[in-house]
């Protein structure tokens, strides 16, 4: 029997082969430009809990809605707190949003902020056997209502905007690819490669108040990954990605919504994690947890991290948004052969990666103004979304990853010559993500180059 885990995973590899339809566009935004932001929290009954393996909550998931006009058409960026989303439940999600917000379902982006300590959800008859089928129903009907209550509210407050850009560094992230005796595996490389660059998007009101803020930073939201209490069970909590944006939202105001796009992170994790991974001398792998204490780690690089984005924030000046436009490409890769039942278990200092044909991976590009928002589904390396950032000929571009569904790993071939678990994780061959690359970078400059 499948577990809930391998279940979702080998759903959303299917979905990674399947490419969207053909490019959409919109005329100039020109003045018209609007945009309207809500947020809203995803409200579990407490007859749910023991919910997918979590005894509780700390902190709520949200969902955060963003809507962009720019008179043609309507443009929604929606961020739900989960670890990933499958299609059919992103379908389930862009038809709420269409309903209330009139956004064209290829006008919207659903993005997972990734938090690693959220529940899986299924749509109606598709969670694995074995499964809690009702607690599941009550749950994605949590989801379901955050999601229609934060386009609601998005809509609610649409109105005439100009937005600005910035960029900042912070390094609440590290390299998670570690050498050990026994092969690369899972921890804090310091001396890794890591991308501290931190992207942010402020959307002011005529008034110059802040009505939205969007985060774009490579790393995973996995402080508290596998961290139990001390009395046992784990709890619920949007991590780092969630604790980041109530800090943003705190310091401007409950009529601001911060929004956090998980970047090029399949090779970064928080710089400290609750639970971190340990690698005994024989090879075999474990991990030493501090348990309720990690929840003082979140707080801490959430509000650093957050911190950063205020700055960066305070010295952005607004301005008209001279073009509004989104286009759907794919790019084709090699692949090779994954199953979830083989996903790595420790270190190794071989591996024989079976070649798969190939496979189309959908490109979202979203551009607003000078600003070009990159959405892929696989979690790229962080050289790779660098590599993408300083080829773009865009003031500002963005690299996104976990954008309308997930398809596993995608990492630099670096990582297939040492094993990573990444990279034994994948279902795309090694030079994939260099060739998707390439790939995107053309569609950027052919983006760039139709609109001036």
């Amino acid at each position: 029997m499948q577990s809930r885990r391998e279940f979702l995973v080998a759903g959303l590899l299917a979905g990674a082969a399947v490419a969207l339809g053909p490019a959409l566009s919109m005329a100039d935004a020109g003045p018209a430009f609007s945009a309207g932001a809500g947020r809203a929290d995803v409200v579990f009954d407490a007859s749910l809990f023991p919910l997918d393996g979590f005894a509780g909550e700390r902190d709520p998931l949200a969902v955060r809605v963003l809507l962009l006009d720019g008179g043609a058409a309507r443009l929604a960026i929606a961020v739900v707190d989960l670890t990933s989303i499958s299609d059919a439940v992103i379908a389930r999600f862009k038809a709420i949003l269409g309903e209330v917000a009139g956004v064209e379902a290829g006008n919207a982006i659903v993005c997972a902020s990734h938090t690693f300590s959220a529940p899986h959800v299924f749509a109606p008859g598709q969670a694995p056997g074995g499964s809690d089928t009702a607690s599941n129903d009550a749950a994605l009907q949590a989801f379901d209502a955050a999601v229609h209550t934060a386009a609601t509210q998005a809509a609610s407050v649409l109105q005439p905007a100009t937005l600005g850009f910035g960029q900042g560094i912070s390094r609440v992230n590290v390299n998670r690819d570690v050498e050990t005796p026994s092969g690369w595996w899972l921890g804090a490389n310091d001396a890794g490669y890591s991308d501290p660059t931190l992207g942010v998007l402020r959307i002011d009101r005529l008034d110059g108040r802040p009505l939205a803020i969007l985060m774009n930073f490579a790393v995973q939201s996995s402080i508290m990954d596998g961290s139990e209490r001390a009395e046992g069970g784990r709890l619920i909590t949007a991590d780092l990605a969630g604790a980041a944006a109530r800090h943003v939202e705190a310091h401007f105001g409950a009529d601001t919504v911060a929004l956090f796009l998980v970047g090029a992170a399949g090779d970064q994790a928080p710089y400290l994690q609750a639970s971190r991974h340990v690698v005994a001398e024989d090879g075999s792998v474990g991990r030493s947890d501090i348990h309720e204490a990690g929840f003082t780690l979140v707080d801490l690089l959430g509000e650093r991290l957050g911190g950063e984005a205020v700055r960066v924030a305070g010295g952005i000046e607004a301005g008209p948004v001279p073009a509004l436009e989104i286009r759907r490409e794919s790019i084709e890769v090699a692949a090779q052969v994954f199953s979830p039942r083989n996903a790595p278990k420790g270190p190794v200092t071989s591996f024989d990666y079976e070649p798969g044909g190939t496979v189309e991976v959908p490109i979202v590009l979203m551009r607003l103004g000078d600003v070009v928002l990159v959405g892929v589904q696989p979690e790229l390396s962080a050289s790779i979304g660098a590599r993408i950032r300083e080829s773009s000929p865009f003031a500002l571009t963005l690299v996104a990853t976990m954008v309308d569904g997930a398809a596993k790993y995608m990492p630099d071939a670096q990582g297939y010559d040492r094993f990573t678990y990444e990279a034994r994780s994948a279902p795309f061959a090694k030079g994939a993500a260099e060739a998707a690359a390439s790939g995107i970078i053309e569609h950027i400059n052919r983006m760039k180059e139709a609109g001036n």
